[in-house]
């Protein structure tokens, strides 16, 4: 945290300089993010500031999400465009190469390879890097560093902002630990609709086993289904999460199969993955979207 703030103090020693490069100081800058965890995190920074909009929506896979012909228009006319990366958004990938370094942020690349998680399955990085909370907040003053350099009569704003929202996340961090914490080892574990999961697992102390890969673009066949059945009763687990974002088929065959060999599961609840809640559940933030999260795990395993 002591870095995080020298990061901030060095953004508000340099709002003079910005201000002297800025192309759009005098005007509201138009900032598209591609998820709902990312239109978060810069809604958190940036408040009523910017114009914002958020490509894929609550409840929608953003591995799958192809940009419409009114998305590509957007795009092309923003400002600024904050991106995953890691693959996430894969189906995006032509257009946002289109677009420019300087118009498109991709937050994947301000980590170090050794924080990233690489799926061996799958032979690629794990993308849902929002669920480890100290990473995710090492990520908030880069976002803000950038909105200071397109709108410097602002840049204070967005810095303290900033400052506030890695303050919540640390909170809502330590929160997580201290519950987590509380558990018995052999009940750490989660059973998922696909693997969304392995950062919050790592950070917090959770095996994680999951249907589908980090990418939901595969179909888990009935041989891996089995082999999870069996997974779940070796290790006397009865509760398996579906997700916001995806069909409950493949978790309900999964316990189908359990049932097949003799061991009871049943659905324990939905969780948010690859995108928050909307407004109206009152789901529509991280924080919110994870303390949900932790509530509906703890309540499946009796906590």
């Amino acid at each position: 945290m002591k870095k995080l703030g020298l990061f901030f103090l060095l953004i508000s020693m340099s709002l003079m300089v910005w201000s002297c490069d800025a192309p759009h100081a005098s005007e509201r800058v138009s900032v598209v993010a591609t998820t709902t965890f990312i239109g978060d995190m810069v809604r958190e920074i940036a408040g009523d500031r910017i114009d914002l909009y958020v490509l894929v929506g609550p409840g929608i896979d953003p591995h799958d999400y192809v940009p419409t012909q009114s998305d590509t228009r957007r795009l092309q006319s923003a400002d600024l465009i904050v991106v995953n990366g890691l693959n996430l958004e894969e189906r995006m990938g032509q257009v946002l190469a289109s677009l420019g370094d300087e118009t498109v942020l991709v937050l994947g690349d301000y980590l170090k390879a050794e924080d990233l998680i690489f799926d061996e399955d799958e032979n690629a990085l794990d993308p849902h890097i929002w669920f480890d909370l100290s990473l995710w907040s090492s990520l908030v003053p880069v976002v803000a560093d950038r909105l200071g350099r397109l709108d410097p009569e602002n840049a204070t704003a967005y810095t303290q902002r900033a400052y506030r929202y890695v303050e919540d996340l640390r909170m809502l961090d330590a929160y997580v630990h201290t519950r987590i914490d509380a558990l018995d080892p052999d009940q750490r574990i989660l059973f998922t609709a696909h693997d969304a999961f392995a950062y919050w697992g790592r950070a917090y102390g959770f095996t994680v086993y999951a249907i589908q890969g980090v990418s939901t673009e595969g179909q888990a066949s009935i041989a891996d289904i089995r082999a999870l059945a069996a997974l779940m009763k070796e290790k006397q687990v009865t509760s398996v999460f579906f997700e916001s974002t995806l069909p409950q088929e493949t978790v309900l065959a999964l316990i189908e199969a359990a049932r097949a060999i003799g061991h009871e599961a049943t659905v324990g609840g939905a969780l948010f993955s690859d995108s928050t809640g909307t407004s109206d559940e009152g789901l529509d933030t991280l924080v919110r979207a994870m303390r949900y999260n932790l509530y509906t795990i703890l309540s499946a395993i009796g906590d």
